[in-house]
């Protein structure tokens, strides 16, 4: 604090030193806001979008209202939109980009990756966004410490999955009031509680891997040397996401005590979740026989062969070592890191080209091709940080006698460069492939242009596809 100027602190002299003030433009302190009010803020957000979300799916199951002459066109073109989604099979190429992203994003955060802010500013500002960190965008980071901001990230989800699960319940329950004979009421509450199962699913999908991050983050420090030169090292460390917790103080102890319980119910409770679910699918979905179950989880299962339909699990059990479990490895090892991603990136490519889980043949390719993709960015990461390196480390040393190159900008420039000639080949065979199996003699849906999918209802044992020529 004696390197600070009056009325600043912290290891970089961006914290203010009084009380319940946070940093504006890096040199001024104000006072921080009502923590109620910004709570407040939030809940309101969170219910403003549940009705909005409501409302949108209310006016669209009214097929009268096709024909308003306002609402009716925008009904429409939703009816369009959702004919082309499902017909091009766009869930599982959504799932597969996003995943990818998810991982991408952390490069900087997880693995300490130091690429110019030419390349990570735009990205970084919109994972923070899918991050659901909402207590930032209502109250200064400085203005609410990091076990409440962790509290507020993990448990703000939970609160919304509850509310949807709850007035599934609600709706169902206002239906049995109505209907006669009534049925049991377990049985109708638990129709309820899986009529917005897949919307609870959409958001544990969404926001596990970037809330998971934050957990693991707690144990994230960053190491200052505060001895003298020529004296030996002291080195004192504070929380990367909060400067002003000291690594391995009360403060910081009391913070991973409650990350160790939202591991619980975030990153290992997710992947139970999924287990469990897809486990319970295994004999309905092997006898080819869906029920209300299967039909709930579809989200898990529907875009995946029957051999392989237990790979959701697989994919998030990876989105989350890449993510987050990889900052258990100390700090001091941080290339342990990036070595442990390339590995596990290198060998979920061969798997998944070998296996081909996905049902469509571009969904495959898209798959294998983003796994590359990565593959590369973290092959990338590895090199620039052994160029800083010998930048760093070694002086007088030129890193293009090690490496080929003389910048960190030709680096990257040639890192990304690759990565896209990767995906446009990756598109092109995918292209190809998909004519070459649309070429071959088989009975497919005209919506979808894939096999139908031959379920077989209770007290069914066979189908019959019986076809005639009038002319005949």
């Amino acid at each position: 604090d004696e390197y600070c100027a009056p009325g600043f602190t912290g290891p970089e002299c961006q914290l203010c030193a009084a009380e319940n003030h946070y940093l504006v433009d890096g040199d001024e302190c104000k006072e921080c806001g009502a923590r109620g009010a910004a709570a407040g803020r939030i809940a309101g957000l969170v219910l403003g979008l549940c009705v909005a979300c409501g409302l949108a799916v209310w006016a669209y199951s009214m097929t009268a209202w096709r024909k308003k002459t306002f609402i009716g066109p925008l009904l429409r073109f939703a009816d369009r939109s959702v004919k082309y989604y499902v017909g091009g099979g766009m869930t599982a190429k959504v799932k597969i980009l996003f995943g990818f992203y998810q991982i991408s994003t952390v490069l900087s955060s997880t693995y300490s990756a130091r690429l110019p802010d030419k390349y990570t500013g735009w990205t970084d500002k919109l994972a923070n966004v899918v991050s659901i960190d909402w207590s930032g965008f209502f109250l200064p980071e400085q203005c609410l410490g990091y076990d409440l901001r962790l509290v507020v990230s993990a448990l703000s989800p939970v609160v919304l999955i509850a509310l949807l699960m709850g007035t599934g319940i609600a709706l169902r329950l206002r239906r049995w009031r109505a209907a006669s004979p009534r049925p049991k009421l377990w049985a109708e509450a638990a129709l309820g509680l899986l009529d917005l199962t897949p919307a609870g699913l959409v958001l544990i999908f969404c926001f596990v891997p970037s809330i998971s991050a934050s957990i693991f983050r707690s144990w994230s420090c960053q190491a200052y040397t505060i001895s003298p030169p020529n004296e030996p090292l002291q080195q004192v460390s504070y929380m990367r996401l909060d400067a002003s917790v000291e690594c391995g103080s009360d403060d910081h102890e009391s913070i991973t005590d409650v990350a160790v319980g939202f591991i619980v119910l975030w990153p290992v409770g997710s992947l139970v979740l999924f287990t469990s679910l897809l486990a319970a699918c295994y004999k309905p979905l092997q006898a080819k026989s869906p029920n209300a179950l299967t039909r709930a989880t579809a989200f898990l299962h529907r875009e995946y062969e029957k051999t392989w339909y237990w790979w959701e699990a697989v994919e998030l059990a990876r989105k989350l070592v890449l993510t987050g479990f990889v900052l258990l490895i100390p700090e001091k090892n941080a290339f342990l890191r990036l070595v442990v991603a390339t590995l596990i990136c290198s060998c979920y490519a061969v798997v998944l080209a070998v296996v081909r889980p996905y049902k469509r043949v571009e969904d495959n390719v898209l798959a294998v091709a983003t796994s590359l993709a990565l593959l590369l960015l973290f092959l990338g990461t590895n090199w620039t940080t052994i160029f800083l390196g010998i930048e760093e480390r070694y002086q007088g040393a030129d890193p293009a006698d090690v490496l080929g190159f003389s910048s960190l900008t030709g680096l990257v420039n040639s890192m990304i460069a690759l990565v896209g000639a990767v995906l446009i080949f990756f598109l092109i065979g995918a292209i190809f492939a998909a004519r070459r199996v649309a070429k071959l003699p088989t009975f497919r849906l005209v919506s979808t242009k894939q096999l139908p999918e031959l379920t077989l209802a209770h007290g069914l044992k066979w189908h019959l596809f019986n076809s005639h020529i009038w002319s005949t």
